[in-house]
């Protein structure tokens, strides 16, 4: 082997020289600039979490006026009792007290809970009303007491059709109510 002239020798330097840079950034200079990059980038979601956070804790006020008017209201949106089998008999007295206040007679009254979703009571009512009563019942069910939902409604008004007058109807209603567990009492 000849030996390298004194331009291959530079050429070879300079590339020993551009290798030994070549190392030197990417095994020390870039890591180390990589790393002031990653915590910048780092710094920047801690503050983005900091500020949205900060958001969070300013609303708390407002977010516990809005629980405490939920709380409060949460007699209109479901039947609270201790198990499902109570909230139905709950639906039941309601009905029958309904059907007192209102001067007309049900005639029976079925639980549908086997048909019923999680969280929701059924119940299906045959009764016998005249057209006020009837009107005045709906309206009641609607406004009073938690919210119920009416899934079907049957009117007979063949004794009317009969008499040739306003008679008492034959009506069956199922209703569906939801209903939420009390909760015990804390002291």
């Amino acid at each position: 082997m000849r030996p390298l002239s004194l331009r291959e020798r530079r050429l070879a330097a300079l590339g020993l020289l551009a290798l030994a840079l070549a190392l030197t950034w990417l095994l020390l200079v870039g890591p180390l600039v990589g790393g002031f990059f990653d915590r910048a980038e780092q710094r920047r979601e801690l503050q983005m979490t900091l500020q949205r956070n900060e958001r969070l804790m300013a609303a708390l006020p407002a977010w516990r006026t809005a629980a405490e008017a939920q709380g409060r209201s949460a007699a209109r949106f479901a039947i609270a009792a201790p198990s499902e089998q109570l909230a139905v008999e709950v639906l039941k007295e309601r009905l029958t007290r309904l059907a007192t206040d209102e001067g007309f007679s049900v005639t029976a009254t079925q639980d549908l809970q086997a048909d019923a979703p999680t969280g929701l009571v059924r119940i299906r009512s045959d009764m016998t009303l005249s057209l006020p009563q009837f009107a005045d019942t709906v309206r009641r069910l609607e406004s009073e007491g938690a919210y119920v939902v009416v899934d079907y409604l049957s009117i007979s008004a063949d004794r009317a059709a009969a008499a040739g007058r306003l008679s008492p109807m034959d009506v069956r209603l199922e209703l569906t109510c939801a209903w939420r567990p009390l909760r015990p009492r804390s002291s």
